[in-house]
């Protein structure tokens, strides 16, 4: 069965996303799970801002994928620019206070089956990269392998 998958979809708003699965082939390490990559793509021009239900609808899409297919996804948060309050007492970065969004949003869920796992990057060229590892609560030793990877990449 293959792992790939692209799923149109259209916000309430009018924006026209890809939600794409590809799995992870150039991994050097046997994991004894496929590690899939999921991509968020906006295909619309123009967005203002996304709905908190438009977040939901992504995180049913993963949850809903992981329900089929017993993976690790990895979600890595971009860095394309957002428009953000000028009144937010919090500075973030465009991926920082995505992935604080997407956590969050993820964590209400309160699923008994599901987990995330936070993974942060430090990089003293680049800044930080944030990362999330999301699976199964049984794939719990196999999401920790793969963490403890990302985190020897710290610089």
């Amino acid at each position: 069965m293959s792992l790939e998958l692209e799923i149109p979809f259209e916000t309430i708003e009018g924006y026209q996303y890809i939600v794409g699965f590809t799995e992870v082939k150039s991994i050097p390490k046997e994991y004894n799970i496929s590690v899939v990559n999921i991509s968020i793509a906006l295909v619309s021009n123009n967005i203002e801002t996304n709905s908190l239900k438009t977040i939901n609808k992504f995180i049913e899409f993963i949850l809903d994928y992981l329900k089929h297919n017993d993976v690790i996804i990895y979600f890595y948060c971009d860095t394309a620019p957002i428009k953000m309050r000028d009144n937010r007492k919090e500075k973030y970065t465009n991926q920082e206070f995505r992935f604080n969004l997407f956590t969050t949003m993820f964590n209400k869920f309160k699923s008994e089956i599901f987990y995330l796992q936070s993974v942060i990057i430090s990089d003293n060229e680049k800044g930080k990269h944030y990362t999330a590892l999301i699976s199964r609560l049984s794939n719990v030793d196999k999401v920790d392998l793969v963490r403890a990877d990302l985190e020897s990449f710290n610089k």
